[in-house]
Order: structure tokens, then C-alpha cells, then sequence
């Protein structure tokens, strides 16, 4: 091991104190709730001494994952296995959209499952029935990202937008308010606006030149087509970093608030968590990536532009299990008690779903919440425990009054009375802009 896992650990174990308290006042603030039930006759009269059941059935926040390997590896027993493991845990979907590999020639759009196999690059249809089978929501990713373009596009950047158009009303006929999120565009900080020819070592393939505007007109004119999706604006790591961040000075919060001012239609604000450190270099994350002060400081500094947020793509080396569990159960508690997030989206289910091309291969980071034989590892049972247990409200009371009040975190509920051997059950939404009281008539 070429790390001292302490050394990681550093800023969590000296700020225990502080980031437990955040935690706990930020979940019960703002991902929980008071609800009433009342108790009445068919007269309108009180109803007294009923026992009550309450058991969580699914959260309202986003627990999500990648899910581009479905279907893909050669034997069904592990697409079985997969299939389990992913639906099991999450409640959303991200699905490829990638232009090159969704359009790999001009006007064949890879809609449906018969399409030609891509690995990772799965069609939206075969995804899609996944995830109604398994009421899973599912998020398109992404409408344009300027370095994932197919190699027949026309290099001009403005005879290139009669294909984007097309591209955008092709997808959204089909999934406008079908698909509840798209990721509008991708990486527009991290990632150059190519105005010359790329060097063949930077690592983007496909990368087109584009006008350094284009992220106003991205969100103008998938704003037109999308009347009922909502847009992320997707950012890459950097605004976590400390060296990046500079408050409302950041360079991601200016873009997100010049694009706003603009009149740009932006619902969403992406994220990315990519922790791409060889393990000598582990060591260095602990100041910025995994220190909770600050990361309550960048949250907080984007809270100010009042929009829901989505930590979109996580990446979180797994090269000693022990501390990446420890990692994932500080991190997705953090994140969880943020006011304005609403989804946490890990990015590789397995270390065998990773990207391996054009001299990109994330498997080296061993990120996976499975291994290659497809077992569990403790990262995966710290994410359900948290989802599954810890983040659960699952009560039984008995009460003397007509009434009773409880705390309850978001999200749908089956709720049984029982009065002098009558018994109601009612399944009901419990949400932060839902109704706050509900009655049980006997």
C-alpha cells in the first residue's frame, strides 16, 4: 500500500465533531419532515385509541448510478447478477446519451434495443424498460457534451447545429417528460473549447471546435425542445477543489449565474465527485475532497443561486476496502444533509463497468461497489445500509388522542390504523411540498 489510510482520513477524523453535528442538523431539517393523522368517524367525530403502523416503502432524494453495462457482459448469469445488485440499491438511472456512439452514422439514432451492441453505450429503450420494471427514474446523459461529437459531423461549428437540432427534437419526440433529467451539457469549465487543432495526447477522441458561447445556446435551444424535462448544467470535479473554489468567484458559479441571468432555462446543478488519484497520490485528496468543512463551504456558497443540486458522478478509489467504505459513508452522509441536493449518482456499479479506451482506463482506480466476481463490497452494504435502515422511518404507535403528529423522512409511505378491529391502510406521498395532515375516517 503506498498510502497511509489515517493520512486520508485526517480531516474527517479531526473534524468528527463538527461534520457529525452538520450532518444531523442538515438531514433533520431538510430531508425529513412533521405530518399529522387524524382519527374520525363518518360523523366528523374524534376517534380515540387507535394503533398506528408506519413503514417507509421509497425516499423521495435520488440515490443513482451509471447504468451503462446492462445486458452487456457475455454470460446472463452476470447480467443477472447486475441486474440485482443495481436494483437493489438505487431508485435512479443515469443512461448514455453520448452523441458518437448514439449516432454513430448520420441520421441512425440507436433508440431501440435491437440496435447495433456498443458496450457502455446501451440503447435508451433497453434501459428504459429496466427501469419502469424496477420503478427506477432515469436520467439522460448527456444532450452535448463537445467532445464526444461523431467523426461525420462538418467541422464548422455552425453547420454543425442543424445536426444538434435534429438531434435534440429526435430525443425529445421520443422522451420529453419521459425521462424526468437530462444533462443539458457536460464539463464546460474542466474540459477546452478546442479553436485549434487538439494534440493528439489530450485524451478526447472526438472533440469538435466550438464557439466559446455555445453553453448559452445549448440551453436556448434545448429549452425549446424540452418542455418538460429538467436541464442539468454538469460540471467535472473542480468546484470541489480547493485550490478552484473561490466562493462566488468560482468559475463554475459565475457561468451558472451568467447563464441564469441570461434567461438560460438551468433546473439543475451538476456535480461530478471524481476522485482519479493513483494511490501514491491518495493522500493529497484530504484537504480539499475529503475535508468537511470546506465541502459544506462549496455547497453552501452554491445554495445562493437557489437551485436544486446533484453530485452527478462520483468516483471513489477502491484500493483498500476498509477506507472506502469509510470514504462513501462520510461523504454520502455530508451530501445527504446538503439543503438544496436532491441526488447523489455514483458513477461505476462494478470495477469490471469502468471505461477502457483510447487510453482512458478508469477499471485502474478500482471504484466499484462490486468486484469482478460480482460479490458485494462493504462500500455497497455502507450505501444500502444508509439508504436501506438508517434513512428509514418505520414506527408503530399507540395513542389516547384523536390524533397523531410523527417526524418522517420524504417519500411514500404504507400507512395501516387500527381501531376496535378495524384496520385502514393507505399508501401515501409524505413530501416537503405535500400535504402536512391526513385523515382516517372509520
Amino acid at each position: 500500500m503506498q498510502f497511509d489510510p489515517k493520512k486520508v482520513m485526517k480531516q474527517f477524523i479531526e473534524q468528527k465533531d463538527l461534520m457529525e453535528d452538520q450532518i444531523r442538523l442538515g438531514i433533520e431539517s431538510n430531508r425529513k419532515g412533521y405530518f399529522r393523522l387524524n382519527f374520525i368517524d363518518r360523523d366528523e367525530k374524534p376517534v380515540t385509541g387507535a394503533k398506528v403502523t408506519i413503514r417507509q416503502k421509497t425516499h423521495d432524494f435520488k440515490f443513482g448510478c451509471n447504468i451503462f453495462k446492462l445486458g452487456c457482459f457475455a454470460k446472463d448469469e452476470d447480467n443477472a447478477k447486475y441486474e440485482e445488485a443495481f436494483a437493489d440499491l438505487f431508485n435512479m438511472a443515469t443512461i448514455p446519451l453520448y452523441w458518437d456512439a448514439f449516432e454513430p452514422e448520420d441520421g441512425n439514432m440507436r433508440f431501440d434495443r435491437n440496435s447495433r451492441f456498443i458496450d457502455r453505450r446501451i440503447p435508451p429503450e433497453q434501459a428504459l424498460a429496466f427501469c419502469e420494471k424496477h420503478h427506477i427514474e432515469a436520467k439522460g446523459h448527456p444532450l452535448f457534451w463537445h467532445v464526444t461529437t461523431p467523426d461525420w459531423l462538418p467541422g464548422d461549428f455552425d453547420d454543425m447545429k442543424l445536426y444538434w437540432l435534429r438531434r435534440l427534437q429526435a430525443i425529445a419526440d421520443r422522451y420529453d417528460g419521459v425521462i424526468k433529467t437530462f444533462d443539458c451539457i457536460n464539463e464546460v469549465c474542466a474540459v477546452p473549447n478546442y479553436v485549434r487543432e487538439k494534440r493528439l495526447s489530450d485524451g478526447y477522441r472526438n472533440a469538435l471546435a466550438v464557439d466559446y458561447s455555445f453553453p448559452y445556446y445549448a440551453f436556448e435551444r434545448t429549452a425549446h425542445y424540452f418542455k418538460k424535462s429538467r436541464l442539468v448544467l454538469n460540471e467535472a470535479s473542480g468546484p470541489w477543489s480547493f485550490n478552484e473554489f473561490k466562493g462566488v468567484s468560482s468559475h463554475y458559479y459565475l457561468l451558472c449565474k451568467d447563464l441564469l441571468r441570461s434567461g438560460a432555462r438551468v433546473d439543475i446543478l451538476g456535480f461530478q465527485y471524481h476522485i482519479f488519484n493513483q494511490p501514491e497520490n491518495l493522500e493529497q485528496a484530504a484537504d480539499d475532497y475529503f475535508n468537511p468543512r470546506h465541502l459544506f463551504r462549496v455547497m453552501d456558497a452554491y445554495s445562493t443561486l437557489q437551485l436544486p443540486m446533484s453530485v452527478s458522478e462520483i468516483t471513489l478509489p477502491g484500493y483498500d476496502d476498509d477506507l472506502q467504505a469509510q470514504l462513501f459513508r462520510n461523504l454520502y452522509r455530508i451530501w445527504f444533509s446538503a439543503q438544496n441536493m436532491e441526488s447523489i449518482i455514483y458513477w461505476n456499479l462494478g470495477d469490471q463497468c469502468a471505461a477502457v479506451s483510447d487510453g482512458w482506463a478508469e477499471d485502474q482506480y478500482k471504484s466499484g461497489l462490486i468486484r469482478n466476481d460480482f460479490s458485494k463490497k462493504p462500500s455497497y452494504d455502507v450505501i444500502r445500509d444508509l439508504i436501506k435502515k438508517e434513512w428509514q422511518t418505520n414506527l408503530d404507535l399507540d395513542t389516547k388522542e384523536d390524533h397523531v403528529y410523527f417526524k418522517a423522512f420524504y417519500g411514500e409511505y404504507e400507512i395501516s390504523v387500527l381501531h376496535q378491529g378495524r384496520k385502514i391502510t393507505r399508501t401515501i406521498h409524505l413530501s416537503k411540498k405535500g400535504f402536512e395532515e391526513f385523515d382516517f375516517r372509520f
